[in-house]
């Protein structure tokens, strides 16, 4: 709990890892450092819960799902994202657990083992101090992370929209401003927009960064924040990036 507000988290992982090759076990079970992925996602959370920081862990699963529920145990609780439709159709799947709460749910990827509580709590930082309905990660850079959704913002300067990669223009793909798939938002309002959003036009799912641009265009207070060490941004989706994940694991001090 922060400022008498209920704390949630939502950790996606219920895709299959096609680019790191997975067939027997999803992506976030595969290991890097020493245990599976998902093992190092959900520690910063564990941490933030024990501190009473954190209410309510919960893991969206699918592929192979079992596994993650084996290996987690009782440190979560689950639900099921039987078909593959997309981030906000994970996302939605949790809300007859908590779409009548009041509070702030944290929502990230699973395939990210390099993020700090310290960086949950910046955002959450940012959300309660500007009284914000959403806060959402991202990381500048003009080489690195070149799959991620560009920040569109208009000529004040402002935020307009998040665009996935498949989406974008050539232009929008210039951006340097990424957005890192991780948010902080008004639980109430989340599970309300959920079912607005609409169906990508090139891949056919329902993307969870479309929630920046409607809360934008609800008026709602909306603010991109940086993450302070750019290499928490690092998701891994195929072996190369596994490699380079454990590389900073195992030559932290």
């Amino acid at each position: 709990m922060i400022n008498n507000k209920k704390v949630f988290a939502i950790i996606m992982a219920g895709g299959k890892g096609t680019r790191i090759g997975a067939t027997d076990k999803p992506k976030v079970m595969f290991e890097v450092a020493g245990k599976p992925i998902i093992g190092w996602a959900i520690e910063p959370f564990l941490s933030l819960k024990k501190s009473g920081i954190i209410d309510r862990i919960i893991t969206i699963v699918g592929f192979c799902g079992d596994k993650v529920i084996d290996y987690l145990a009782d440190k979560s609780e689950f639900v099921w994202q039987r078909e593959q439709l997309g981030t906000a159709h994970a996302v939605r799947m949790a809300e007859n657990l908590i779409m009548s709460e009041d509070g702030i749910t944290l929502i990230v990827n699973g395939d990210h083992p390099l993020y700090s509580k310290e960086t949950f709590s910046k955002l959450l930082d940012k959300f309660t101090q500007d009284d914000l309905t959403l806060a959402f990660a991202v990381v500048k850079s003009k080489t690195r992370f070149n799959d991620y959704g560009r920040v569109v913002r208009g000529d004040s300067g402002l935020v307009s929209r998040v665009v996935e990669v498949p989406e974008a223009t050539p232009e929008q793909l210039e951006i340097d401003e990424k957005s890192i798939n991780l948010y902080a938002v008004d639980n109430k309002w989340l599970f309300e927009a959920l079912p607005k959003i609409r169906q990508s036009e090139i891949k056919k799912e329902y993307y969870i960064v479309d929630i920046v641009k409607m809360a934008i265009d609800e008026g709602k207070k909306v603010e991109a924040v940086e993450v302070e060490h750019e290499d928490e941004a690092l998701g891994i989706n195929t072996l190369v990036d596994r490699d380079e994940v454990e590389q900073i694991l195992t030559s932290k001090p």
